[in-house]
C-alpha cells in the first residue's frame, strides 16, 4: 500500500457553516442527554 502525497488546497473540506452547525447541534444534543440523565437520578434520590 503507497500513500500518495496530498498537495495544499486538495483537501475536500465541508464549508465553515455546515461544520459549526455539526459542532453546535452535537453539543446541544449531549446537554439534553446530560440533563436528562441528572435528573433522572435526582428522582431516583428523591424517591428514596
Amino acid at each position: 500500500m503507497r500513500l500518495e502525497p496530498v498537495q495544499p488546497g486538495e483537501d475536500k473540506e465541508e464549508p465553515l457553516a455546515k461544520r459549526l452547525l455539526w459542532f453546535f447541534g452535537i453539543a446541544f444534543v449531549s446537554m439534553l442527554v446530560v440533563a436528562a440523565v441528572a435528573y433522572t437520578l435526582r428522582g431516583f434520590l428523591l424517591m428514596g
